[in-house]
């Protein structure tokens, strides 16, 4: 507030004289003061002769005699002294302590004398009141609307005669047709009294909504407006969580309590997984609203959020890395790549060592979901969140062509109904040979599968069976699934009359429908004196298996670390110049396939490209390497290869052979040799 002022009024005390006496206006009543040598009446205050410093005494008796009137009729003033040099004399200021105009002061009355000697006013102000504001507001309700309105009440001043004068430029006491904001007014009286008041019209919460989807179920969480909800979708269904819907788009209109809508569209699609080595695409839209005026989003950006669940089906989502922000370009939008977070969280598979049932491989697989909001505004602050529908990514990834073709997702995995693996078909395998198939569920319709296996034998028959059933499965869970010749037991159809020549796996479902491609391999019966298998992580993250059956040769390369010997007079001279600090040796073999066809060697390109290859010989698994080295993937003069390539095993500082695994009746507890431990 600015302007107001209490009731002031400053008297000169100079010389109180004895006989002469004076009135002061104090709460409406004049109060009579009179200068006396013995100071004995109540209206009376005491004086002393002239004397040293007399007049200041005389100034100070009378200031004593004004509090004890004021505290004795219990009035509203406070009294204060000042004393002064020229004229010599004393201020005496009496203030009024409220805002009332029955406080004002009237002229000193019966003044016997001007001059040096005695007591006059000096100055007088009266009361000017503060101006008082009531304010109603009606907030403006649904967001964005122009609905609010003020109406500002003044009162108090001292003549009852206001002005209002807006920031924004209208002069009246009520406004209507008010958007939420701050709205200042400064509230003036006749007599100068002013106040400045800001008013705050608000407004709902933007009404926004989240499609929380977790496969092909989803659930709106609103938020903003005014509850309770009312929820319309196309299809007829007025409840926020829809269960097994079908592939196709939804959308839902969502009334508020106020009338304020919002809507949400859901698609449900065939395939919803992404491949972690190809974009994983997030595009924001600030919308046409925004095109057409940017200055109600100022300074925009778009913020992302990406959550993954580490452990699959905990429903425990954590953020990955900081929060990601990118300014949106000239017409508000932007776009997110999130897939490199996303990949270092999957992991190459490995099957268990001789592994003959089904596994889910979860180090494959993830879960994961997207949160985005904008941000804008001076100072910033964040809009209402989105969050994304919860998706799978799967380790793997598909080249720049077939990436941008799109064929995968629009018609191959659906007609083809592919395993995750490349390799050609008819692949000629051994008996001993690990084989697997990795199996994607693309159904929300498949809750158990099994495996229909067709051998053929050399007397013209074919024997079929359905095994290694597997129940409580989810779409684009991804499965390992053993289709060797010892997984499957298909030693109990040889005998003495007949042989196994190949057999054909397909994935069905409970009444034997095929839900996945068929896969053929042929018995290789050729002996081989040296086989080695090596599992590796094909592009799109299944393992394939490489029977190499050629000679090897096996190199090792030692690397040492040294210092010389310091000068010591009990040198002994059998240690030698040099103490040994470290020695350490890398194995490396030089590998030879064995013949490949056309078609097994284009597919080579997996191999040298896999990021995890494992080495299977003796029944043990040794991890290593493959050497970068260029590969003749086709001549067109040639029908059959062999391929060379070396295969480094890790680093190793002391050498232990594999022993090799007792036969089960010596694997009983027996006691420690000598000096050993258990």
């Amino acid at each position: 507030m600015a302007g107001e002022r209490l009731a002031k009024q400053v008297v000169q005390v100079v010389n109180p004289q004895d006989g002469k006496w004076v009135q002061l206006f104090l709460g409406g009543l004049y109060h009579l003061f009179e200068p006396s040598y013995n100071g004995t009446g109540i209206n009376t205050f005491r004086i002393i002769p002239p004397q040293s410093n007399y007049q200041r005494q005389n100034a100070l008796s009378f200031v004593a005699a004004v509090r004890a009137r004021i505290l004795a009729f219990n009035l509203p003033y406070t009294v204060s002294e000042e004393e002064i040099q020229l004229p010599y004399c004393t201020l005496v200021t009496i203030e009024a302590t409220a805002y009332d105009r029955a406080l004002d002061f009237q002229p000193m009355q019966d003044l016997p004398h001007t001059g040096l000697y005695g007591i006059l006013q000096w100055d007088q102000a009266d009361t000017i009141r503060p101006v008082f504001v009531d304010q109603q507001v009606n907030d403006a309700g649904i967001f964005g609307s122009a609905t609010g309105s003020i109406t500002l009440t003044a009162r108090n001043g001292n003549d009852g005669v206001y002005t209002y004068t807006w920031a924004d430029g209208p002069t009246t006491a009520s406004r209507s047709n008010l958007r939420a904001g701050r709205y200042t007014c400064v509230v003036a009286d006749s007599s100068g009294a002013s106040t400045s008041v800001t008013v705050l019209v608000g407004q709902d919460d933007q009404l926004s909504v989240v499609v929380n989807r977790v496969e092909n179920d989803v659930t709106l969480q609103v938020s903003g407006g005014l509850a309770p909800y009312a929820y319309a979708w196309e299809d007829g269904s007025t409840l926020p969580t829809r269960l097994d819907l079908e592939p196709g788009t939804y959308t839902c209109t969502i009334t508020d309590a106020r009338g304020a809508t919002a809507s949400a569209t859901v698609t449900i699609s065939a395939f919803q997984f992404y491949f972690s080595l190809n974009p994983i695409l997030l595009p924001l839209d600030a919308g046409d609203a925004y095109r057409t005026d940017p200055t109600t989003k100022p300074n925009l950006s778009f913020c992302c959020e990406v959550y993954i669940e580490p452990e699959y089906l905990s429903d425990e989502f954590v953020r990955l890395g900081d929060v990601l922000e990118q300014p949106a370009d000239r017409d508000g939008r932007t776009t997110f790549e999130v897939q490199a977070l996303l990949d270092t969280y999957l992991q190459e598979h490995l099957p268990a060592p001789g592994q003959q049932a089904i596994s889910r491989a979860d180090s494959l697989f993830k879960r994961f979901y997207l949160l985005s909001y904008e941000r804008f505004g001076e100072p910033l602050e964040d809009g209402p969140q989105q969050l994304q529908s919860t998706n799978y990514v799967v380790l793997g990834g598909l080249d720049y062509f077939e990436y941008a073709a799109r064929t995968w997702f629009s018609a191959y995995q659906a007609a083809a109904k592919p395993f995750l693996t490349w390799q050609p078909n008819d692949k000629p395998v051994y008996a001993d040979q690990p084989e697997y198939l990795y199996f994607m569920v693309d159904s929300f319709a498949l809750p158990s599968f099994a495996l229909q296996v067709s051998v053929q034998c050399t007397n013209g028959k074919t024997e079929r069976l359905t095994t290694l059933p597997y129940g409580g499965v989810k779409r684009y869970e991804v499965f390992c699934v053993p289709v060797s010749y010892e997984a499957l037991g298909l030693s109990r159809y040889e005998s003495p009359k007949r042989r196994v020549l190949g057999w054909s796996v397909q994935v069905v479902d409970e009444l034997g429908v095929p839900q996945s491609e068929e896969r053929r391999y042929q018995l290789e019966y050729r002996y081989a004196p040296q086989k080695r298998y090596f599992l590796y992580t094909n592009s799109l993250g299944g393992v394939n298996t490489l029977a190499c059956i050629g000679d090897a040769v096996g190199t090792f390369t030692p690397v040492q670390e040294e210092a010389e010997r310091g000068p010591n007079p009990r040198y002994n001279p059998l240690l030698g110049d040099t103490v040994v600090l470290d020695r350490s040796g890398t194995m490396v073999l030089n590998v030879q396939t064995g013949s490949l066809s056309r078609a097994e060697q284009l597919h080579l390109q997996e191999f040298v490209l896999s990021r995890r290859v494992t080495m299977v010989r003796d029944g043990f698994y040794w991890p290593g390497k493959v050497k970068p080295k260029a590969l003749e993937a086709f001549s067109d003069g040639d029908t059959t290869r062999v391929f060379v390539f070396d295969f480094e095993l890790p680093r190793q500082r002391v050498f232990s052979p594999r022993l090799p695994v007792l036969p089960a009746a010596l694997t009983r507890p027996v006691a420690a040799g000598e000096g050993g431990r258990l």
